[in-house]
């Protein structure tokens, strides 16, 4: 028994030790003890202080007739002795990866309330590989009267935010009214944010979808102009070739002119006219002077040799082979 008693005092002891470490498990806040835990309308039922670095300062009676001027500063409740239960509870270790919805679900086993009759919270948390367990205090209130409490004290201005006691702490998330609105504007903050973001892809998506549908609206323009296009290319090909095909179907003016032009001592063998361009053979007596003559006609241009001038057999006269640019 008395060893009982030991083991006890000593597991207080270093849960006290551990709450009251300081800028740690106490920090800075607005303390509500409360006496009544049943009385929530008018007159005194309990005290309340404030706690800087450790040290607390009376600072008012806690009366719901009277709101305190506290300072702004996370509000902690302090309730009637057993009103905090706690037990030490230990699970698998496996359960470290999702504490909340192991404890949660395991509430009705190990308390004898259900998890939604309570407000619940654990501190000491101990692993021990060898065994595999993970060990801790479960700290628990009971909801419904913690929570009725928390509403009268915001009718004074004070929100609280935990419940602690010497085992640790319980956090009730409870939200200043002020503390809403800046979540709010938090929340608007991110929206502007993301809309900065996204407006310049939003808008240059559009300008791309409005150049789309333009030049959708011009494929018809573009691909009439690429068929008449194509249309005016084979025309012109088509008259080049009808040019060619006839200057060279039609040698007669190109052999007048060529008559007119050589002296009567000459004559041809061949001649070839293929797009503008004259090409003869034949004998004269004198086949040098027959490039002057061509180059002073107004029918002909740049008159050439295409092979040396030979002398006939016979020795009577000059072989030549001529080409010269046959000219409108």
């Amino acid at each position: 028994m008395i060893q009982e008693f030991f083991v006890w005092w000593l597991r207080q002891l270093r849960a006290f030790a551990a709450f009251g470490r300081a800028g740690h498990v106490l920090p800075d806040a607005v303390v509500v003890a409360v006496d009544q835990f049943g009385v929530l309308e008018g007159g005194t039922v309990g005290r309340i202080s404030v706690r800087r670095n450790g040290q607390e300062s009376a600072l008012a009676t806690l009366d719901f007739a009277h709101p305190p001027s506290a300072p702004r500063l996370p509000v902690h409740l302090r309730l009637p002795a057993g009103h905090v239960l706690h037990r030490d509870v230990s699970l698998p270790l496996a359960v470290a990866r999702d504490l909340p919805t192991a404890v949660g679900f395991e509430m009705d086993r190990l308390t004898p309330f259900t998890a939604d009759q309570v407000i619940w919270s654990t501190a000491g948390l101990r692993r021990y590989p060898a065994s595999a367990e993970l060990r801790f205090t479960l700290l628990m209130v009971l909801r419904q009267p913690v929570e009725a409490l928390a509403a009268a004290l915001s009718r004074i201005d004070l929100y609280p935010a935990f419940v602690e006691c010497a085992a640790g702490r319980i956090a009730l998330r409870a939200n200043r009214p002020g503390d809403r609105k800046r979540a709010a504007a938090w929340a608007l903050c991110g929206v502007l944010a993301l809309a900065c973001v996204v407006t310049p892809v939003i808008k240059q998506q559009l300008a791309l979808q409005t150049a789309a549908r333009q030049l959708a609206a011009l494929e018809p323009v573009r691909a009439e102009a690429m068929a008449l296009n194509r249309s005016l290319a084979a025309s012109a090909a088509g008259a080049a070739a009808i040019a060619a095909g006839t200057q060279r179907l039609d040698p007669l003016p190109a052999l007048a002119a060529l008559t007119n032009a050589l002296p009567d001592d000459t004559w041809l063998s061949d001649l070839t006219l293929n797009q503008g361009e004259l090409t003869f053979d034949g004998q004269s007596a004198n086949a040098a002077k027959l490039i002057a003559i061509l180059a002073g006609s107004r029918h002909f241009a740049d008159p050439r040799f295409t092979a040396p001038v030979t002398r006939a057999t016979n020795g009577g006269a000059d072989l030549f082979s001529i080409q010269a640019k046959m000219l409108p």
